[in-house]
């Protein structure tokens, strides 16, 4: 499953942007969450609220309590399960009926059946006898009793005698209600051209929650066949995991049966009642909404490309188990996607592709995103982890299989090249903190099962799986899965099944070294909790090398006896090949001494292509080799170790374990780079610093620095322009750097995204903006809109039907510095004193207040202002609930700076009185503090005496940036995918345009005096559009 988190927090984005806008509405769409903003603020809980994360520095994390009460007897399993439902979800009727005639075998003698059930009315239940097996007449026993615990979510049935070990057949009647949350049997709805609201129900099971649709046994090892039957109104279809078997219909209803499945687990049970529409390419089907018919071509085209390309890779066709696949885009769905067998469901975002308003993102997201989920028919549905515990089984194959599935398919978009900076990168910054957990962590309640899907479950587990297949070698990796899922196949499985299955092909090819086998390298990393730092100290006398380990964490120092089985390989300058992998060594100790031939003065790099899933700090000596090579050239070390190398001196250096300003100027060589991924690195870095400088003194040097850094590369893009030569990679370096630049107040920047924005508003959209650079154009051109082009991009998000563009829209209103439009913004997302409910989702009202306090400074001003208002907080308060409260003031926390940003936090809190408790109240005040303090403190300190070195050492002043004048083609060209990596870098550019760096610390926004009041207006925009 694809959980819908966005990493702004942590800058584990492919853009990390210096305002927080592309960060979330443009980063890649990872896991299950019960909602789009899972990414906000920490909210500060009083103490009460609180659970226990601390650990003893240098311990590992200790194993979870468990409370085995919630886990089923084992004295019976299932073994198929009968299902009827009926529903006339089309008149949005809530309540649903059902029957389930569940055959099982009894293990051993009891008088009881304990199954799962939530929320679920039982009208009756009786049992019989099998005797002579499942396919045997039934002999009646009687009505069983049932009872229900609802803290287990346990429904047990009482037989009126004994049940001896065999098999029976236990018949249950029940009502329901869809639920609203998107979980289990649930709701959702669209609105048709005509204006109409349709409803549909549908599901989404993983983890627990196949109970809130049937009495069942909920857990993934009860695996059991399925014949599903729904009756349904003779207006719509039913649709499940399996193809349609027959249909009959009954006055105006039809009753819609489906052929029985494979074994499988209920969470991957699926069905949906709609009248949706689909695009059909063989086995393959695309279902949506009759007014998106034309957006499903892309996602089944994909669909069709990536299960050929897994087919192939994996030698175990889908079609040897399943005979049909089917995608469906669903209006309303909290997880990002659901993987359920031969029926996968998706957020509209991630399947729906309209190429006059889809950016390259969403197509990007949409690729990896049917590739994480057809990499689940196999891990996953065909081969099921026996318990939660072994999750990563699941996701971690799932997330490898995200970028390396969409490179097989598509190897010429270079969407492997997306993989280190958003997994590798993005997994190592929680899972350095002392409270994250191991891959394998166990779990009993429904809550502790949901938290297991996690950045440890994705992108670590990816990352440790992606680090085995370098080190097997990629034959022997196919020939170990095939040998995984061909044993396991319809069947659970453990992590050291896994590993016997990878060891069965290496054995006698001495692929590990001496008696070293595959579970005890990876007992090591799925055991322990975090990742190892691999020390390098060189002596420049001999050419020896001591490496050592332990483990790293972001925030301290400390001693500690972690062991990990480590791969390395290194490279030195003169002979820097970074895509031979045949030379991998093992560190299985705390220390080893090493011998080379490298010369005192080349440098040498570890860790190629950041397969190893650590981080390798040097001596200073060789950082500074290191640096001064690039200087000179830096396509000498390829880009994904230029990456590696800026995120680990990062991380080193706020960790204390290397000096801040080697840091620093190892990143002083980017007015050379050209690349993308060595970019993507820096802007988490930068944005990091923004975001602490900003409103501080060393905030202007900081520009100036930005502006140094990023004055060539500008120079020699086009960001008001799109070739249809672009290549993706190119495509994510533009809006990086032109986000940076508008950020820092380019004049050049700010006049292309003005000029653009307004041309379109001019045309009445006759001449929009080309989608892949919209997000820029549209938030950067927005701080300069006045009236007419504010409403004119408002009315366009309203009349949009296609959720990625509705959300980037979103995203970009919220982009102005006008704290007039602000608030009006906030207003309407209320629906505060306007008279009219504004059809907004509650993840779109959420997200217009995140977008309103992320975009700049003046929208944390506005945010403030509107809960000063007595009654605007009431309507925040009671529309987007206290949690939300919470977490806005942990957002304006966390962006206060200086003393009169703290004053401004402490007359809000004075103002909202007892709405907040007094220990959140001192949490949000303790977190402002910290902030303030910061620059004052090392770290602080020490970046802002580099920036003032550094920018007393520019022979420049500050109006040096340059403006494009060159085309995208004759940027640089670069080679996807797993394969070998080559670089090559373009030439300076001949002719620049000089513009001007904005170098104060805040843009007023100074709003316009307004005749008519822009939320006025905005309401009465949206009263036209509502009819």
């Amino acid at each position: 499953m694809v959980r819908f988190w966005i990493l702004v927090s942590l800058g584990l984005c492919c853009l990390v942007a210096p305002n927080d806008r592309f960060v979330r509405a443009e980063v890649r769409p990872p896991f299950k969450t019960g909602g789009i903003y899972e990414d906000e603020p920490q909210l500060l809980l009083d103490e009460s609220e609180r659970s226990d994360a601390s650990v003893e520095q240098g311990a590992v994390v200790p194993a979870q309590a468990v409370d085995e009460r919630y886990r089923l007897p084992k004295t019976s399993v299932p073994i198929h399960y009968d299902l009827h439902l009926r529903t006339e979800i089309h008149r949005n009727e809530r309540t649903f009926t059902g029957s389930v005639a569940i055959q099982l075998q009894v293990l051993e003698a009891t008088s009881t059946l304990v199954l799962h059930n939530r929320a679920l009315s039982i009208a009756s239940a009786k049992l019989s006898s099998l005797p002579n097996g499942v396919t045997g007449t039934p002999t009646p026993i009687g009505d069983a009793t049932f009872s229900t615990d609802t803290t287990f979510e346990h429904i047990t049935f009482t037989s009126p005698m004994l049940l001896q070990p065999g098999y029976y057949l236990l018949e249950v009647s029940f009502e329901g209600r869809l639920a609203t949350n998107d979980d289990g049997f649930y709701v959702s709805s669209y609105v048709a051209d005509s204006g109409e609201r349709r409803y549909l129900a549908t599901t989404q099971f993983e983890s627990t929650s196949a109970r809130m649709a049937f009495p069942c046994y909920d857990e993934p090892a009860l695996k059991a066949t399925f014949t599903v039957s729904i009756t349904h109104s003779a207006t719509y279809s039913a649709i499940s995991n399996m193809p349609q078997q027959e249909t009959f219909n009954e006055d105006a209803m039809r009753t819609t049966v489906f052929q029985r499945t494979p074994l499988m687990s209920t969470y991957l049970l699926a069905f949906v009642v709609s009248d949706f529409q689909y695009r059909i390419n063989g086995p393959q089907r695309v279902y949506v909404r009759p007014n998106a018919i034309q957006e499903a071509t892309f996602a089944l085209e994909a669909g069709v490309k990536i299960l050929k390309a897994l087919d192939d890779h994996l030698d175990i066709p889908y079609s040897a188990y399943m005979p049909k696949l089917f995608q469906i885009a669903v209006p309303d769905f909290a997880a990002g996607a659901m993987e359920n067998w031969g029926l996968v469901t998706y957020r509209e975002q991630l399947l729906l592709f309209n190429s006059a308003v889809s950016t390259y993102r969403t197509k990007t997201n949409i690729v990896t995103t049917v590739a994480h989920e057809y990499a689940h028919q196999w891990f996953g549905d065909l081969v099921t982890p026996e318990w939660w515990e072994y999750i990563w089984l699941n996701e971690g194959f799932r997330t490898l299989y995200e970028f390396y599935a969409a490179h097989l398919a598509y190897p010429e978009m270079e969407y492997w090249e997306l993989f280190n900076t958003q997994v590798i990168q993005a997994a190592m910054v929680p899972d350095a903190l002392a409270t994250t957990r191991p891959m394998n962590w166990n779990a009993a309640t429904p809550g502790e099962i949901s938290a297991l899907f996690d950045r440890v479950a994705y992108p670590k587990s990816g990352s440790v799986l992606n680090m085995m297949r370098h080190v097997l070698g990629e034959e022997n990796w196919r020939s170990g899965l095939k040998v995984y899922l061909e044993d396991r196949a319809l069947a659970t499985a453990v992590d050291e099944q896994l590993y016997t299955s990878l060891q069965s092909v290496i054995e006698g090819k001495n692929v590990l070294p001496g008696d070293v086998t595959v579970a005890q390298i990876m007992r090591t990393w799925a055991n322990e909790a975090g990742y190892p730092v691999l020390n390098v100290r060189r002596s420049y006398d001999t050419g020896d090398v001591i490496i050592s380990q332990e483990r790293f964490y972001s925030d301290r120092k400390v001693p500690n006896t972690n062991v990990w089985m480590i791969p390395y390989n290194f490279v030195q300058q003169a002979r820097a090949d970074f895509n031979e992998f045949d030379d991998f060594q093992w560190l299985a100790t705390k220390a080893a001494r090493i011998s080379t031939t490298v010369p005192a003065n080349e440098w040498i790099i570890f860790n190629k292509q950041q397969v190893g899933y650590c981080c390798v700090p040097y001596a200073v000596r060789n950082w500074k080799l290191i640096t001064n090579a690039w200087w000179e050239n830096c396509a000498g070390c390829i880009r994904l170790n230029r990456a590696l190398l800026i995120d680990d001196a990062n991380w080193l250096a706020r960790s204390g374990r290397l000096d801040m300003r080697v840091a620093l100027n190892l990143m002083t060589y980017l007015r050379g780079e050209r690349e993308y991924a060595p970019w993507t690195a820096a802007s988490v870095v930068l944005s990091y610093f923004n975001s602490r400088l900003r409103g501080t003194a060393a905030y202007h040097d900081f520009l100036l620095f930005v502006d140094a850094l990023i004055e060539n590369i500008y120079g020699m893009l086009t960001i008001d322009v799109v070739s249809p030569n672009d290549t993706l990679l190119h495509k994510y370096l533009v809006q990086t750097i032109s986000t940076w630049a508008c950020t820092i107040g380019y004049k050049d920047c700010a006049e292309k995204t003005a000029a653009l924005l307004k041309a379109e508003v001019a045309s009445a959209g006759q001449t929009p903006v080309h989608p892949d650079i919209a997000s820029v154009t549209y938030c950067y051109g927005m701080r300069s809109a006045n009236d007419a082009e504010y409403q004119y991009f408002y009315r366009k998000m309203m009349d949009s039907k296609n959720l990625a563009e509705r959300t980037m829209l979103i995203d970009s209103l919220g982009c102005t510095t006008n704290k007039e439009y602000l608030m009006a913004f906030l207003t309407t997302a209320l629906g505060s004193g306007t008279g009219v409910e504004i059809n907004y989702s509650a993840d779109e009202r959420r997200r217009m207040k995140q977008d309103v306090y992320s975009g700049s400074r003046a929208g944390v001003d506005a945010l403030i202002d509107f809960l000063m208002d007595p009654t605007l907080v009431n309507d925040f308060f009671s529309i987007l609930s206290t949690s939300t409260l919470n977490s806005a003031l942990s957002a304006i926390a966390s962006r206060t700076n200086n003393e009169e940003e703290m004053n401004r936090l402490n007359a809000l809190l004075n103002a909202l009185g007892t709405r907040v408790s007094s220990q959140t109240a001192t949490n949000v005040r303790n977190a402002a503090q910290t902030n303030v303090d910061w620059a004052n403190g090392f770290e602080g300190l020490m970046l802002s005496n580099f920036l003032a070195e550094y920018v007393a050492g520019i022979e420049t002043d500050t109006t040096t940036a340059p403006a494009t004048t060159t085309t995208a083609s004759s940027m640089s060209s670069t080679t996807a995918g797993p394969g070998p990596v080559t670089t090559t870098t373009a030439a300076p550019p001949t002719t620049v345009t000089t513009t001007t760096v904005r170098t104060t610390t805040e843009e007023d926004g100074g709003a316009a005096t307004i005749g008519l009041s822009i939320a006025a207006l905005l309401v009465s925009i949206t009263i036209h559009l509502l009819g």
